[in-house]
Formats: C-alpha cells, structure tokens, sequence
C-alpha cells in the first residue's frame, strides 16, 4: 500500500457545464481530504475531465466549433469554478494531456501482451448519451431512457469473461470493497449474472486516443477514461509519486457509474498486473424539489448559479448534513435555507456570538480563566470529550451527517450550559467573577472545539470564530485526533467581533436558483434541437414499477418543513415510513385510515433528514394542489395496481 492516502472524484465528462451534481461528489471529496489532513496524513486529492467520446465530438459539430475549443472551454469551467467555491486538489488531469496518451496506450500494450485483448467486430445498439454498449439489442437505454443507436465496426475487445472468478473472488476478499453495502450487492449480482467480453475501441469517429499500432481504432472513452487516475499521479514516469499513492485509498462517483468503476476498473487493473483501489463509495442522486433534474424540466441548478447565491459553508453543509453517503436526496430551496438559517445562524451562529459577546462585555474581551470545576463543568467537559471520539469514530466510517449530528449534540448542550448557569445574572455579583469567568471559558473551549471538528466542512465559519476566539492559527491546522479540552489559553484578546452566519432571505435564493437555466458558456455558440425522446414506454418498462394498497397508519408533520409529512402505512406484508409532499394540502390527522397508492419497489432516499422507503401516488393539478388517488371499490390492504 502506498504512503500516501489518495483519493478520487470521477473525470467529470465535459459535454455540460458544472451543476450540483457534480458539487456534491466534489465537496465529499474536499470535506474527506481536509479532515484526513488535520489526522496527519499525505493526502493527494484527484480531480480532472473527460473529454473524448461520440457525444463531444457529435456536441462540439453542433456547436459549430472543434472538439479540442470545446474541451478547453469546458475543462476550463470545471476548474475555475471548483477555485472558486475554495475545493482544492492536489492533482489534476485532463484526457486530452499528452501523459493521459502514454499512459492509455502503455495499459493498452501490457493487457495485449498478456493475451487479453484480441480483435473483432462489434454490432449492436450503443447509447450516446451514457457512452455504453447496450445489452440485449434494446432500442431504449435502460439507464437514461435515451433512444439508442445501431453500431457494426471492427472493435479491439477485452476479455472480460476470463475475470468472473477472479472479480468474485475479489469481492469476498475484500467485502467492504464498494460502499455503501447495498452497491456491492447490486455489483456482485451482476458479475454473477456471467461477464462477456467488451469492445474497448471505435472506428466510426476519431476524437479520441488512438490505439498504438492500429491508428484507425481509437479508444473506447471508459477504457480511455479510468486509467485517468493513474495518469493523473504519473503513472511510467519513472518517480515516485505513482508507487507512493497507488492503490488509491478511496474513490468517489454517483451510483449510476458504478458498473465501470466496480467491474470493468478492476479487471482492467488486474489485466495489466495492477492492484485495484482500496475502496470505492458510490453515492446516490439529487432529485431537485422532488423532480429528476432535467434540461427539459428547466430545473438544472449550475455550481455556477449556486456559488454566486449561497454561501459556500451553507451548500457544504446542507449536502453532508442532509443525507447519508449513499442515500438520494432532494435539493429544495426550502430544505437548504432552513438547514442554513436553522442550523447555522440560529445554533452555531449564535452560540458563538452569544458566547464572545458576554467575553466581550464582563471581561473586556480576554478569555477568562476558571476558578474551580462544579458538576455541570464536568458534565460539558466529559460531554465534549465524548463528542471528539464520536465524531472521528463516524468521519472513519464515511457516516458524516452522524459526525454532523454529534457536534450539534455538543451545541445543544452547550446552550443548555449557558442558560443554565446565567452568566448574565452572575455578572452582577462582585463575588460570582470567578465563577461567571469559569463558566465563559467552558463555553469558549466548547466553542474552539466545535471549530475544529467542523472545519472540514464549514471551512469560512470556523475560520471566522477561531479568529475571533483570538486564535492565531486555522481550526484546519491543528491535529484533529489529539484534539482535547483545555486548549484554550486565558488571557487571549478576543478578535473584532462579527456575524458568521447571516440567514438567507427565501424569496432572493428562490428566484436566483429557480431562475434562468440557460447554459453561460454555450448560450452564444451553435445549438441543434435536441431529440425528442420516445413518449411511449413498453409493457416491460411499466411492469418494473410496482404499486399497492396502503393503508395510513401514522403520519406527522416533518421539523422545519410545511410540504412533508413523514407517514407509516401498512402495504400488507410490511409497514414501511414514507415521506410525502401533501403537507400543503392534507392535514395529517386527515389521513389516518386512508388507502393510497404506494410506489414500493423505489430505492430508499432521505429528506429533511428523514428516511423514506416508497412514494405515495398523487395527482397534481396546474394550480399545483395534490390529489391523492382514491379507490371506488372495496380493496384489501397489499394488492398489486396493475
């Protein structure tokens, strides 16, 4: 294993601009390589672009310009944003680099020796929207719902067939592989399934890496693609950046990119007598206020848009505090701004100017020292100590929004501490200094430590209270897996005091997010109308989702939101929770007893928080009121709607 620990997103494709997608994938990153910084390590985090394919060359025709404009243009916008929204990498790498091209054509030339690439033809449908070969001559993508394409061309393939066993094996070596557990399940199961052989070059068009030694193929963009993070640390360079950080300690990508990672990755790896990583996470997607975000739905929110409304501490949080690694979510202005004006500037932000303030004012702004430990002293003392082994013991498990939920514990109970022992009250008291100075230091240190264990994530915030603290240093430098109480240093002068944590006005986030979709950087070039897609679906497609009868059992209004309601309901042979928008609509005393329809085969997602396992079927008029279906015949409880 090598020194360093190195950590990935995925190349991201650059026919689009950035959009919170992406963001999302990229703050994990950042927070991870932040916090594994303050335990000490040599941390190289990876980014880069993808930039060759049949959709850049088709998008760039389009747009009137070559693909090699359109690349720089767009690679350009990925790195200009992720600076800044201040997410720092320590390597990047593009496809279209000259030391991506050695490094495809050198893994090309190894697994060929090995005798595991022969040629041949392909025929069969391709989708040019995912870049992937479509099984079973479907004229539908099965991933993206796009129409797909009849393709017959000579072809390299790799034999992907001779590495069932050997990936099966892989996988019960090493069953923590993938996370979260139930992407592993689904990766085995395919591999299972039975492997054939893929085709890893393309004659019909040329943007792309041409395959030594035959320069009419060039490379098929996913055997191009992944040997991305090898470049990307030099691989055959002949130093030792490549030997020091591979096999990568961790890499990151939306769900709906696994099978490349989780499959093809490693058998490639293991084909040119490489290691594979040490883990993947495969996080889930975004829904945006409930929808699929879609260029036809007009709800594309660009990391562009998001940076120029919401502060970065805000975006950051919301996205690991929302939901669990692995989970879906739903992006709504209403969620971020109550988790943003709620968490942030109610809890930590006033926490920390309720706190300096009262050091300000009875101690004319130097931390004071304590004069003897009562029991709720030790209590707030021991408290934190707990809440620094919790919190690094869920960072370790990739759980942040628990690690999340562990410091706002200790902000909770830091408040409780204040109100408890009235400082504004013993101020009064010549001959309660002592004590009303014990009490203010204990709430400072509680503070300084809430600064370092958020610092990761909330990198402007903490920064901001650290300094008023009159701490010289960033809350990032300091060693988060010694941190202890008592590092706060009586006498220290206090900074010039400020607001860390503004809270947002709805209608000005609304209006700035939800507004104009256009895309910045294509808005002046060449566009062609985009296909219309398929209206109709086949029998098959229909059958795969699966509906029954509910019956509500419970259902209650969810903390902080006026549209959710979390509801149990009874689907015959289990009860399962379900959060469910009709909260402007229905009370929820309303619908104890009701039969719904209740959608039971969708992957669980998380919203405002809260788990939930199906969809409850409404109908919505143009008004935006929400109907929930009805049934005029008796129905037992559990039946299939077909």
């Amino acid at each position: 294993m090598g020194k360093v620990r190195y950590l990935t997103s995925p190349l991201y494709y650059v026919n689009d601009v950035p959009h919170v997608g992406h963001v999302y994938t990229t703050v994990i990153g950042d927070v991870l390589a932040r916090y594994w910084k303050m335990l000490g390590h040599d941390v190289c985090y990876l980014t880069g672009t993808d930039e060759h394919g049949l959709k850049i060359e088709r998008a760039a025709e389009a747009r009137g310009v070559t693909p090699e404009n359109m690349t720089d243009l767009n690679s350009k916008a990925f790195s200009e944003i992720w600076e800044r929204m201040s997410l720092h990498f320590d390597a990047t790498i593009r496809t279209t680099d000259p030391q991506h091209t050695r490094t495809v054509q050198e893994i090309f030339r190894r697994i060929k020796g090995n005798g595991l690439i022969y040629l041949g033809e392909y025929s069969g449908q391709y989708c040019v929207r995912d870049e992937a070969y479509v099984a079973n001559d479907a004229k539908i993508c099965p991933e993206c719902g796009g129409e797909t394409e009849f393709i017959k061309e000579e072809s390299y393939f790799f034999k992907l067939s001779a590495f069932q066993d050997k990936l099966l094996a892989f996988y019960r070596e090493h069953p923590d592989f993938i996370i979260p557990k139930t992407r592993m399940n689904e990766v085995v199961s395919f591999v299972m399934a039975g492997l054939k052989d893929i085709s890893i070059s393309r004659t019909s068009f040329s943007w792309g890496i041409p395959v030594p030694g035959d320069e009419k193929h060039i490379f098929y963009v996913w055997f191009d693609a992944l040997f991305g993070y090898l470049s990307g640390i030099d691989f055959g360079s002949g130093n030792e950046k490549f030997n020091e950080s591979w096999p990568a300690t961790l890499q990151l990508m939306g769900k709906d990119i696994l099978r490349f990672h989780g499959v093809f990755w490693p058998a490639f790896l293991m084909a040119a007598d490489l290691e594979p990583p040490n883990q993947l996470l495969a996080h889930g997607w975004w829904t945006i206020e409930g929808r699929k975000m879609s260029k036809s739905l007009g709800n594309v929110i660009t990391a562009e848009r998001l940076q120029n409304t919401v502060p970065s501490d805000a975006f950051r949080y919301f996205f690991i505090r929302e939901i669990s690694l692995g989970a879906d979510g739903n992006f709504s202005v209403e969620a971020l701004i109550n988790r943003t004006n709620n968490d942030l500037a109610n809890d930590l932000g006033n926490l920390s100017s309720r706190i300096l303030k009262m050091i300000e004012n009875y101690f004319q702004g130097e931390i004071p020292a304590t004069a003897g430990l009562e029991r709720p002293d030790k209590e707030l003392m021991n408290f934190s100590k707990e809440t620094i082994s919790l919190f690094l013991e869920n960072f370790d498990k990739f759980q942040l929004n628990r690690a999340l939920e562990n410091a706002w514990e200790l902000i909770a109970l830091t408040n409780r501490y204040i109100v408890a022992n009235e400082p504004w009250k013993l101020s009064k008291d010549p001959l309660a200094k002592g004590r009303l100075g014990t009490v203010l230091y204990n709430s400072a240190e509680a503070l300084r430590i809430l600064c370092v264990l958020l610092s990761p994530i909330l990198c402007d915030g903490t920064r901001s209270i650290f300094r008023q603290l009159g701490e010289k240093d960033s809350p990032a430098k300091v060693p988060i897996d010694t941190l202890a109480w008592g590092g706060l240093r009586p006498g220290t002068t206090l900074h010039n005091l400020e607001t860390v944590y503004p809270r947002l006005e709805y209608k000005k986030i609304s209006k700035a997010l939800k507004g104009n979709t256009s895309d910045p950087i294509h808005s002046k070039t060449k566009t062609s109308p985009e296909k219309k897609l398929p209206t109709k679906i086949g029998i098959a497609d229909f059958s795969r989702v699966e509906m029954r009868v509910g019956k509500i059992l419970e259902a209650a209004r969810i903390k902080k939101s006026d549209k959710l309601l979390k509801i149990q309901v009874d689907i015959g042979k289990e009860k399962r929770q379900v959060v469910a928008g009709i909260g402007k609509t229905y009370n929820p005393e309303d619908l104890i007893g009701r039969l719904v329809a209740v959608v039971v085969n969708l992957e669980p997602a998380t919203l405002m928080g809260v788990e939930s396992n199906g969809m409850i079927v409404a109908a919505e008029d143009v008004n935006e009121q929400l109907s929930l279906t009805t049934f005029a015949e008796p129905v037992e409880v559990g039946s299939r709607l077909r």
